[in-house]
């Protein structure tokens, strides 16, 4: 296999957020014989690229559920190679369907978070997902009126709640009025731009590489990550990934507190 895309939350990392030692060891392994990391994840790039610093590798950074693509050396962002953004009228419907739900909502531009409350309580705060946000607090007549701002970019919209009913229910909602939106944890319903997701993403990388899908293994956890498997040659579920991934997957490897990306790893050096 010459590119091995990973999620993060539920995947790579752990519970906590931390990426297990010998996750670490098994990627920079797989780099120094000339494999491809790529980490596919929903976070934004801010939060993501991070993870190249404590890898201590360079790689290609798919962020934001496939908004934004990049090759990251040293931790850093050299080479921006795809940003797309989330249309207004799109933008506008979610956030008045959030409203209407009172499911609160973070929209991600590159660099920062606007996040809109309608239930502090319903917050997942202790989630380590929740926590990776560059959070800019705005109230609904803010956000409408940065709406009709032209230069405003938004890669991903997050929908949140403690409540994964209300989730459903949202996303049905959504569906019905034509918006995609896939859970990229049990407490976070995301929305992309039209036609953008983790393996639209995937695909294009892999053309710019000139690589075929037969050489790409991928590995996932959660509803979002449901498409890149099916492209990859090698799909691989977490043992604590959802259901429908399991289903969908190659194989299912440990748990992400198991280092389950390392346990596959070590078999491909």
């Amino acid at each position: 296999m010459k590119l091995a895309a990973i999620d993060l939350d539920g995947t790579l990392l752990d519970s906590s957020g931390k990426i297990p030692e010998e996750n670490i060891e098994a990627l920079r392994k797989f780099h120094s014989n000339g494999g491809i990391v790529t980490v596919a994840t929903g976070r934004n790039s801010i939060s993501a690229k991070d993870i190249f610093s404590e890898l201590g590798i360079s790689g290609y950074l798919i962020s934001s559920n496939g908004s934004f693509v990049a090759e990251v050396d040293s931790g850093k962002i050299d080479t921006v190679l795809r940003r797309s953004k989330i249309d207004t009228d799109t933008l506008k419907k979610a956030f008045f369907y959030a409203q209407e739900a009172k499911i609160s909502i973070i929209a991600s531009r590159e660099t920062q978070d606007d996040q809109l409350t309608f239930d502090e309580s319903n917050l997942v705060k202790d989630d380590p997902y929740y926590e990776h946000f560059n959070l800019q607090n705005h109230s609904f007549d803010q956000i409408l009126r940065m709406l009709d701002d032209p230069s405003l970019s938004y890669l991903k919209l997050a929908l949140t709640d403690k409540d994964e009913q209300k989730l459903l229910k949202l996303q049905s909602d959504l569906e019905a009025d034509g918006i995609s939106s896939v859970f990229s944890d049990p407490h976070f319903l995301e929305i992309t731009p039209t036609g953008i997701t983790k393996a639209h993403s995937l695909i294009f990388l892999a053309d710019y590489l000139g690589i075929h899908s037969s050489e790409i293994m991928a590995f996932g956890d959660q509803e979002n990550d449901i498409a890149m498997l099916n492209y990859s040659g090698l799909s691989i579920a977490m043992g604590n990934a959802q259901h429908s991934v399991k289903m969908i997957a190659n194989q299912v490897t440990k748990t992400n507190e198991e280092a389950g990306v390392a346990y596959v790893l070590k078999n491909f050096y």
